[in-house]
């Protein structure tokens, strides 16, 4: 029997349901890969990148040295549901490039992965009819999906996925507005968790210790605290010397920004083609926290800001000490629409 996880960021933030405890996917009690970033978050067909994953267990860090890599080049059949082809959710397939094994993963991204997931036309096979473009997500996205496995610890198969947005350009616009919205666009930032601060109603909050830190935080059995996780504020206008290279700024209009480019790690702006009014349109993304502890229990297993919300960068939730003392891990998953994942590990202590 396999069991599968699948860890993907195309799900626009949302508040999760709160089931019994035993049964939240914000407990931790074993080893688990809580998600898998891609490094840039955004390539071209042929481009190197990498991946990395969050993988822990109920006493922090897993043992990295169990995580299977390998890219998916199957298309997902439209018959069948979920983020890949069931195709990929193996240990060897010819639907997978192998990685290789450890904590990273290096690979190129294939040549024809816009044909493969993407609008870029496929080359039919003899007496057949050409397969139909892949339809973008809600944010106009595409992407290259990359699988991870390690055996769990009852010994099965655990998988995970991660993606990587594919810059493929538009399907469906005219020459006019496919040249504005390359002018225009710049490719997605991994967001960042600048903290996740304790709020108890003072003034000045208290920042969680990263899981390698030697501060230590302490908090009575069986009580509550208030979490806040915070990231950057991107800028909703582009300003040249604000040390973003933003939609529409280029090295000719802005060339400290731009000439070695990088976006904002918090809700970016982009520019979306609109498949029903057909024209170019600003948007900002919306940004998903998943929040995971080895103890305990949270509020909310999810938490976020909606893309109206993008004013606001950062997301609340609460966490109820257990009744046992011992130090608990904390994680944290940040995640913007649009492929993008960030995370942080933290500490405190139960007494």
């Amino acid at each position: 029997m396999v069991k599968q996880l699948f860890v993907v960021g195309l799900i626009v933030a949302a508040i999760g349901c709160k089931p019994d405890l035993e049964g939240r996917r914000s407990l931790v009690s074993g080893a688990r890969v809580l998600a898998v970033r891609s490094l840039p978050a955004s390539a071209k067909p042929a481009d190197s990148v990498s991946y990395d994953a969050l993988f822990v267990d109920a006493d922090g860090v897993a043992d990295p040295e169990a995580l299977d890599w390998a890219l998916c080049i199957a298309r997902k059949p439209l018959t069948e549901t979920g983020a890949v082809s069931t195709k990929c959710l193996k240990r060897e397939t010819s639907a997978l490039e192998v990685l290789g094994t450890g904590a990273e993963a290096m690979a190129s991204v294939p040549s024809d992965a816009c044909a493969l997931f993407g609008p870029t036309p496929q080359t039919p096979e003899a007496g057949e009819p050409a397969p139909r473009p892949v339809d973008p997500d809600t944010t106009g996205g595409y992407y290259q999906p990359v699988r991870v496995v390690f055996a769990g610890d009852d010994r099965e198969d655990q998988y995970s996925i991660g993606v990587t947005r594919l810059s493929c350009g538009l399907g469906g616009a005219t020459q006019e507005q496919a040249a504005e919205f390359t002018r225009r666009s710049k490719p997605n930032e991994n967001p960042e968790l600048e903290a996740v601060v304790v709020d108890r109603g003072r003034a000045d909050a208290e920042v969680l210790p990263a899981l390698d830190s030697e501060d230590l935080f302490s908090v009575p059995a069986g009580v509550s605290i208030h979490l806040v996780a915070r990231w950057p504020d991107c800028p909703s206008d582009p300003e040249c010397g604000d040390e973003i290279c933003s939609p529409g700024e280029d090295t000719a209009s802005c060339d400290d920004d731009c000439r070695q480019p990088h976006g904002c790690r918090g809700s970016e702006p982009y520019v979306y083609f609109d498949p029903i009014t057909r024209k170019l349109a600003d948007r900002r993304e919306a940004m998903r926290v998943s929040w995971f502890a080895s103890a305990g229990e949270f509020g909310h297993d999810r938490t976020g800001r909606s893309e109206t919300e993008a004013d606001r960068a950062d997301s609340e939730n609460d966490w109820t000490a257990p009744a046992a003392e011992g130090e608990v891990r904390i994680w944290v998953v940040l995640r913007d629409d649009r492929g993008g994942v960030g995370w942080g590990s933290y500490k405190l202590q139960v007494e």
